[in-house]
């Protein structure tokens, strides 16, 4: 079933080092005959087709092309999932990737400088919680680690935005800890006033993840 629903395309199959380089080959079974409109670009490689089969990596069995041919071939067996295309959209993801990349990296450093220096009033996390509009957690970072005293979290209410530290661990000086946290040792908590900015940046920081309420505990289900 699977099969049936991919869509036919050329992929690497075996590489060789001395010769021929990267070999491509379908990646799915059609008839002979079929493959054979491509045989002017396509060869039928055996072990023993290679000058040294020791440089072979992958499967050197069956009907290939070097990438020279690709879309030769491509245009025979009418493949409209190309490796062009194929690349380019590698290529949009890559560069997309890049740009959030870099929108966080200065999203976070704008966020470090605006909490560097903020004030630590003493509170409950229950509390902040409960008027919270809401709460941001990068990574799942407070769910997955909050029981082991880590994790982070961004609380946003309506006239202030706090960045809370868990701050738990044995290794951890606890004397630092201004947020009360139940049954916990507590975290360090950051405030300043609400700004959209500050919002935007946390959202850009955390990829609007909503921290969930959940904790995560090894071994429980």
């Amino acid at each position: 079933m699977a099969d049936k629903e991919e869509s036919m395309r050329l992929v690497v199959k075996c590489h060789d080092s001395e010769e021929y380089g990267d070999l491509y080959g379908l990646n799915k079974q059609i008839p002979e005959e079929e493959i054979r409109k491509a045989e002017p670009y396509m060869k039928k490689f055996t072990p023993k087709t290679f000058k040294n089969i020791m440089s072979i990596t992958g499967n050197p069995h069956g009907w290939m092309c070097t990438y020279d041919d690709v879309a030769k071939v491509e245009e025979a067996l009418g493949i409209t999932d190309t490796l062009a295309k194929r690349q380019e959209d590698q290529n949009k993801k890559r560069e997309e990737y890049n740009k959030t990349r870099v929108y966080k990296e200065q999203a976070q450093q704008k966020i470090e400088e605006t909490f560097r220096d903020a004030p630590r009033p003493k509170q409950k996390l229950s509390t902040l919680l409960r008027v919270a509009r809401e709460v941001y957690d990068p990574a799942n970072s407070y769910r997955d680690n909050s029981y082991y005293g880590g994790g982070h979290l961004f609380i946003i209410t309506k006239k202030s935005i706090w960045y809370i530290m868990n701050n738990g661990r044995k290794e951890n000086n606890w004397k630092l800890n201004n947020i009360e946290i139940n049954d916990a040792p507590g975290a360090i908590g950051f405030r300043v006033d609400y700004s959209n900015q500050l919002h935007e940046l946390i959202k850009t920081l955390t990829e609007n993840n909503i921290y969930s309420g959940e904790v995560y505990i090894e071994g429980q289900e």
